[in-house]
């Protein structure tokens, strides 16, 4: 498929998707890998802790609930903003077709006979397949830049605590 709405053609979107699906792929591995070093880490912590309670690290343990629920805080809040720019483009596409079909109705009115009837269907018919596809490509965008900003502050958190619990 290579349509052309303005100045990007539907193969470029595409490949722009595939770049943002590949890059959050990334980040969700080196998210699970500095989470595997994390846990590692705290849970010498806690064997440390139960051999002499006293000496445990009570900063970094009293501190583990806050950073989550702030990361996951500030993760939810990108979903919600994310959210209502995917609502937003779904009411413009929704207003969009309603534009189209009024259109697509107008010219079918005034068709001269069978033939030229046919041929505006046909021509709308392969417009509508082509906004459909950009649409989706669209909504495909809106939401892998959903998940990368819901996983920005989760990354920083995790990276956070691998670079202060390998000291």
């Amino acid at each position: 498929m290579t349509s052309t709405t303005g100045d990007m053609t539907s193969a470029d979107a595409l490949s722009d998707i595939l770049a943002v699906a590949a890059q959050n792929a990334r980040h969700g591995c080196d998210i699970a890998f500095a989470a595997t070093q994390i846990i590692a880490k705290r849970v010498e912590l806690g064997v440390t802790a139960s051999f002499d309670p006293l000496r445990a690290d009570h900063v970094e343990f009293a501190q583990m609930v806050p950073e989550k629920v702030e990361a996951f805080s500030a993760a939810g809040m990108a979903i919600v903003k994310q959210s209502g720019q995917a609502i937003q483009q779904m009411t413009r596409f929704a207003s969009d077709e309603v534009m189209m079909t009024a259109r697509a109705t107008m010219e079918m009115t005034v068709c001269s006979g069978p033939a030229s009837l046919v041929e505006a269907q046909a021509r709308f018919a392969y417009a509508w397949f082509d906004r459909v596809a950009l649409n989706f490509i669209t909504m495909g965008s809106l939401a892998l830049s959903t998940q990368a900003a819901a996983m920005a502050p989760i990354q920083q958190t995790v990276f956070a605590n691998a670079e202060r619990l390998g000291r």
